[in-house]
C-alpha cells in the first residue's frame, strides 16, 4: 500500500524478465552463430530477447536508484505520502522514457544482435564498429547511440543515488531547530539527529554497495573496450555472473532494512529521587516522544541516556509530523 513497496514491486517485475533472458542465454541466438555454444534460435528469438534485455538492463538500476530520490522526499515530509505522492507517476514515466525509445530504435535499426551471453544492443560481427577492417553486417552505424545509452545508464547508477542521499544527509544535518525550544529539548533532538545521521550513513552504504557491486564490472568492461579497442571476455563473464545474482542481493537488502523497523526501548527520564516518571518501554521512538520526555526535565537535569536501541529507516519510516527536519 505504500509507495516504497510499489517501487520495489516494479523493480522486481523487471528483475524477473532480466533473469529469464539470462537463463535463455545463447539459446535465443541464431543457429550457427560463431563461438556461441547452444545457439539454436533465429533472428526473431534474438530480437525478442534483446528487446526485453535492453529494457530491463537499465530499468532495474533505474528503479533501485529512484529509491534514493524517493527517500529524499519521504524523510523531508515525515513519510506523509499525500505530500509527495505526485512523484510516483514521474518515476514510472521516467522508467519508460529511458528504456523504451532506445529498445525500439535498436530493434528497428537492426542493432539487436548476438552478444557474449545474450542478444543485446550490439553490432554484428562484434567489434566491427571499432575496427575499420571488419565490415559491419548489422547495426554498425548506431554504435554512437550505444555510447549515449551507456552514459545515461552510468549516470542513473553511479551519480543520481549518491547525490540524492547526500542532499538528504545535508537536509538532516542542517535542519534548524525552533529558537524558542528549551535547552533540554534541543540537546535530546541533537542526540537523535546524530543517531539518525549514523543510521543514514550505514543504510546508504549498504544500499549503494548492493547497487554498484552487480554493475560496476560491466561498466569496467565497457570502458576497457572503449579505451583499448579490445573486448575483455573474462571481465564480461564475471560481470554477467554478478548481475545474475542481483535479485538475491536486492532481496537481502530489502529484508535487512525491514529489520531496522524494530521496537525500541527508551530510558525514561528520572526525577530528583531517581524514580521513573514516564514509561516509554517498547514504544516507537519519534520526535514527539522525545519532546514529551523533555517536558519532564528540570533545569538542573542532564540529558537522558540515548544509548538504547534506536530505529531509523530511510525508505519506509513512520509518519512523524513533529520531525524537526521535515519541510
Amino acid at each position: 500500500k505504500r509507495m516504497y513497496h510499489r517501487i520495489i514491486l516494479a523493480m522486481n517485475m523487471c528483475v524477473v524478465p532480466y533473469a529469464i533472458a539470462d537463463f535463455v542465454g545463447t539459446w535465443a541466438m541464431l543457429k550457427g552463430t560463431p563461438y556461441r555454444l547452444g545457439a539454436a534460435g533465429n533472428q526473431t528469438t534474438c530480437d525478442v530477447q534483446g528487446f526485453f534485455k535492453v529494457i530491463v538492463f537499465i530499468a532495474v538500476p533505474y528503479y533501485y536508484s529512484s529509491l534514493s530520490v524517493y527517500s529524499c522526499f519521504a524523510v523531508r515530509n515525515s513519510f506523509k505520502e499525500e505530500n509527495y505522492r505526485y512523484i510516483e507517476k514521474w518515476i514510472h514515466l521516467g522508467a519508460l522514457f529511458v528504456t523504451l525509445p532506445f529498445a525500439t530504435y535498436s530493434l528497428k535499426t537492426e542493432f539487436i544482435n548476438p552478444g557474449v551471453t545474450v542478444c543485446f544492443s550490439e553490432e554484428f560481427p562484434k567489434g566491427c564498429a571499432l575496427d575499420p577492417d571488419i565490415p559491419c553486417e548489422r547495426g554498425g552505424d548506431t554504435f554512437i547511440l550505444l555510447q549515449i545509452y551507456g552514459l545515461i545508464s552510468m549516470a542513473i547508477t553511479f551519480v543520481i543515488p549518491p547525490v540524492a542521499l547526500l542532499v538528504l544527509r545535508h537536509s538532516i544535518k542542517r535542519a534548524s531547530l525552533d529558537e524558542q525550544m528549551s535547552l533540554g529539548k534541543k540537546k535530546v533532538i541533537e542526540s537523535y539527529r546524530k543517531k539518525a545521521l549514523k543510521e543514514l550513513t550505514a543504510q546508504s552504504a549498504l544500499y549503494l554497495f548492493s547497487l554498484w557491486i552487480t554493475h560496476i564490472l560491466g561498466y569496467m568492461s565497457y570502458g576497457y573496450e572503449l579505451a583499448t579497442g579490445v573486448f575483455s571476455y573474462d571481465i564480461t563473464i564475471v560481470s554477467n555472473c554478478l548481475a545474475s545474482f542481483q535479485g538475491v542481493i536486492l532481496l537481502f537488502v530489502y529484508f535487512w532494512l525491514e529489520g531496522k523497523k524494530r521496537t525500541v526501548v527508551c530510558d525514561p527520564p528520572k526525577d530528583e529521587a531517581g524514580s521513573h516518571q514516564v514509561n516509554f518501554s517498547n514504544a516507537k521512538l519519534t520526535v514527539a516522544d522525545i519532546q514529551e520526555r523533555a517536558k519532564h526535565y528540570i533545569k538542573s537535569s542532564t540529558v537522558p541516556s540515548t544509548s538504547s536501541r534506536f530505529s531509523f529507516h530511510i525508505f519506509d519510516g513512520e509518519v512523524d509530523e513533529s520531525s524537526p527536519w521535515a519541510k
